[in-house]
């Protein structure tokens, strides 16, 4: 394998595992967004002031930006794992020759 290709592989297994470690991250903020919601808008309390307009659309808002950050780490963690598969095929075919 030459160098230009060593040099891109390296780039590439860099660039999908920080890919995949952002991905897992995203996962945490869903998490760390779902249990806010959990613990503001979905009590008693919680629902009545969302059916009454006292929250100002916060709890929908939390929602919408849990399911934006969680398609968007789903997305990042597949694109990724694919540049991942992409060097490790780089590799292997490197070796044949």
């Amino acid at each position: 394998m030459g160098t230009g290709k060593t040099v891109l592989v390296t780039i590439l297994a860099i660039a999908g595992l920080l890919m995949l470690a952002l991905s897992f991250v995203a996962s945490i903020v869903v998490d760390t967004i779902d249990q806010r919601i959990t613990d503001e808008c979905e009590d008693e309390t919680g629902t009545i002031g969302e059916i009454i307009g006292a929250d100002e659309g916060q709890c929908q808002d939390g929602r919408d930006m849990r399911d934006r950050v969680d398609s968007i780490g789903q997305v990042i963690g597949y694109l990724g794992a694919a540049i991942l598969v992409v060097s490790v095929i780089m590799v292997a075919t490197g070796k044949r020759q």
